[in-house]
């Protein structure tokens, strides 16, 4: 029987695409040949020589032939003697060379024998060895190639191209040597290695997208690009812009050259390129542009789309305007569905037909109106967007490859799950936030009822883990057929507290804003008021509003593992009124650390007080148009902390605020000629409702934020 055990030495053919490339290892026995030792010429043993043993060594199958023809010729009895004896001779000889050479060290050491190139590493240890490899071969690294080509001369260094000693390739081809876990094979690579001696050779690693980069550096200055065909649909038709064939050089076969060179041990200092300008091909022909019209014109048509007893027709004018031409996933060039607008279309094509999903719903307590519990939501069941848009995409495809039209496309049917996945159990539920804002009703928030309305369309909402909330995503429409009025606005610098629809509504916001502000929660947006109401904490009030152009929301994401349940409500009354917000989820063990903003006014400006006598109100009447507000300045940090004290949320709130300065009016005809401050109408209590900033624009839904601070909304 004939053995190798150097098999898993053998080196395996290599992608040309790898990177970087690696000359793989193969280990030559006769380490004595002719050669070997000139490791400065390019005959030594390198990545360009490489030997393998077959079997014993020539003088080994030599000396087995000479003792057969021996045993041949004598007696069967001799014969077996002679064979006992030589065997315990060798046994007798192995044990010897084993004991002299180390073996049976437990794999931690190299072979005595073992040389990588002409750098004898025998009895080292891994580490020692890649040392020494390392210091041995640093030449490796070193040197520079001159490149000659028809656009001049220029230089690539070595590391340029990433070149190295593979020094733990070269170590672990070493160390396996005698290190294979097989006693007998073990023995016999440590014998021979000690006599015969064991060679590995030189491993070389490269970069070649280095190379390639370095390469185009050179000679890309001076190459003109091609330009490949563009395909474009227009007014219903297919047209291209002509490619162009461009000129450079071959950058390809010249880095193969220089790869050549440099996984030699000593290159050459020069590469004389072959290299010429030639002719460079756009990836894009005409032809191929014109292939790729033909292609899309075939898939023009016009479709039918069936859902059970549903059907739609998706006309050809549409399906044109979503083909685009590009390359596809098979590496051909051609027309393709974009799939944003088809998916687009066809879900809002079919979304009539759907059974919407069903949203985990609160389980309350009929007693105390608090939640206990949440039920989980059911899927519906619809069309499937993306894959219907992709049986569609097929359908046309095929077509474009010479396909015959069938009877159409076959929608396919999927789930629709809810916006809230598993909720679990709930069961336990508290309060992790929550906050009370007073009001008082009037003209300037529909009497109320923009404030109590939020509150009743938001109670029992559910976030669930990781979504967000947004209050004007969530309230609805602001219209007074959901429930709201007209109330305060602020246009061309003067109030009229019935000038918008929603007016007032940001009492919510800022309820509901400062609730997820105590429970610890992520805030995502907030906007200040344009001047400050009383009735808001300092620097901490969120005004809502929109005009159909810009919108500013207030919006939190729940960043617990647990779904949260929104609880809200408003009092009724004449007189005083509060609006409450609270969030109840499993308890979060978070700690909320709320600076006071009212110890942070800086840059405040006092505002004055006037009276103005007006015919428009009854004599002897007063109507406050405008509170005597301060202008100034504020800050808020939060601090947001988890049970194990790490910091969740570290915020800061910067608000600023402008004066308002106030206006009583008084009825009277005509009015006095003078009058003194004494003989005035005594202001408003300083409990009364504050007016808060609306729009100096056209009437919008809430008031904007304080980057705008002509556009003042009223909060109510």
């Amino acid at each position: 029987m004939t053995t190798d055990p150097l098999d898993d030495l053998e080196p395996k053919e290599q992608s040309k695409a790898a990177s970087p490339i690696v000359a793989a290892p193969k280990r030559t026995v006769a380490a004595t040949q002719a050669g070997d030792a000139a490791m400065g010429e390019d005959a030594a043993p390198s990545v360009a020589r490489h030997g393998r043993a077959q079997g014993l060594p020539q003088s080994g199958q030599a000396f087995s032939r000479a003792i057969a023809s021996i045993m041949g010729r004598i007696p069967a009895q001799t014969a077996g003697f002679i064979v006992a004896f030589a065997v315990g001779s060798a046994v007798a000889f192995l044990l010897f060379v084993m004991l002299a050479t180390g073996f049976g060290g437990g794999g931690q050491k190299t072979l005595t024998g073992i040389h990588v190139g002409t750098v004898d590493i025998s009895s080292l240890t891994r580490d020692q060895v890649i040392q020494k490899l390392q210091t041995s071969y640093s030449f490796l690294t070193q040197g520079q190639i001159t490149i000659t080509t028809p656009g001049g001369s220029d230089t690539v260094h070595y590391s340029d191209a990433g070149r190295r000693p593979d020094v733990e390739v070269m170590a672990d081809a070493a160390m396996s040597i005698g290190h294979s876990g097989n006693p007998i094979t073990d023995a016999i690579a440590s014998v021979h290695s000690a006599l015969f001696g064991e060679s590995v050779p030189v491993v070389i690693k490269l970069d070649p997208a280095a190379l390639a980069q370095r390469v185009h550096q050179l000679v890309g200055a001076g190459e003109v690009e091609s330009k490949n065909a563009v395909v474009t649909g227009k007014q219903g038709a297919f047209t291209f812009t002509p490619s162009q064939t461009g000129r450079g050089i071959d950058e390809g076969s010249l880095s193969t050259a220089i790869i050549d060179q440099l996984f030699l041990i000593t290159p050459a200092s020069s590469v004389q390129s072959s290299a010429t300008f030639v002719n460079l091909t756009p990836q894009v022909t005409d032809q191929t542009a014109e292939a790729a019209i033909v292609k899309a014109q075939k898939m023009s048509v016009d479709v039918t789309l069936t859902w059970g007893a549903k059907k739609w027709t998706i006309p050809a004018a549409t399906i044109k305007n979503w083909i685009s031409f590009g390359w596809k996933a098979d590496g051909t060039y051609g027309p393709s569905l974009d799939p944003a607008l088809s998916l687009a279309y066809l879900t809002k094509l079919t979304v009539s037909a759907n059974t919407p999903p069903v949203e985990p719903s609160v389980v309350w307590n009929t007693t105390t109106g608090a939640p206990i519990n949440l039920l989980a939501g059911k899927d519906g069941v619809g069309v499937d967007g993306p894959a219907t848009t992709a049986a569609v995409s097929s359908y046309l495809e095929s077509l474009a490859d010479g396909g015959s039209p069938g009877s159409g496309v076959e929608a396919i049917t999927g789930p629709i799950h809810p916006k809230i996945g598993d909720v679990g159990d709930m069961t336990g539920m508290s309060i992790i936030g929550q906050w009370t804002t007073v009001f008082f009703p009037g003209e300037s928030n529909g009497n109320g009822a923009n404030i109590r309305q939020p509150a009743k369309v938001l109670n029992g909402t559910v976030i669930g883990p990781g979504q967000q909330f947004s209050f004007l995503g969530s309230v609805g429409p602001i219209d007074e057929a959901h429930g709201f009025a007209k109330g305060g606005v602020i246009l061309s610098g003067k109030s009229d507290h019935t000038g918008a629809m929603g007016g007032g509504i940001c009492s919510a916001s800022t309820t509901a804003f400062n609730a997820a502000i105590t429970a610890g929660l992520q805030i995502d947006e907030r906007h200040p008021h344009a001047y400050f109401v009383n009735r808001y904490p300092y620097g901490l009030d969120a005004t809502v509003f929109s005009n159909g152009i810009s919108v500013y929301d207030m919006k939190f994401t729940n960043d617990t593992t647990n779904a949260i349940v929104m609880r809200s409500w408003a009092t009724y009354g004449r007189g005083q009124n509060t609006v409450t917000f609270q969030l109840w989820s499993l308890p979060t063990h978070r700690t909320v650390a709320v600076s006071d903003g009212k110890k942070a006014l800086v840059h405040e400006v006092t505002a004055s007080d006037t009276t103005k006598y007006v015919s428009s109100i009854a004599p002897g009447k007063t109507y406050r148009a405008e509170y005597p507000t301060n202008g100034f300045d504020t800050v808020v940090t939060r601090v947001v902390k988890d049970a194990n004290g790490t910091v969740l949320h570290n915020d800061v709130y910067n608000s600023h605020y402008v004066k308002v300065d106030g206006l009583l009016q008084i009825g009277t005809t005509p009015p006095p000629a003078s009058g003194s401050p004494s003989q005035l109408p005594t202001p408003a209590p300083s409990n009364a409702p504050a007016p808060t900033p609306a729009p100096t624009a056209a009437p919008a839904i809430m008031p904007a934020p304080s980057a705008a601070p002509r556009r003042r909304g009223l909060a109510g």
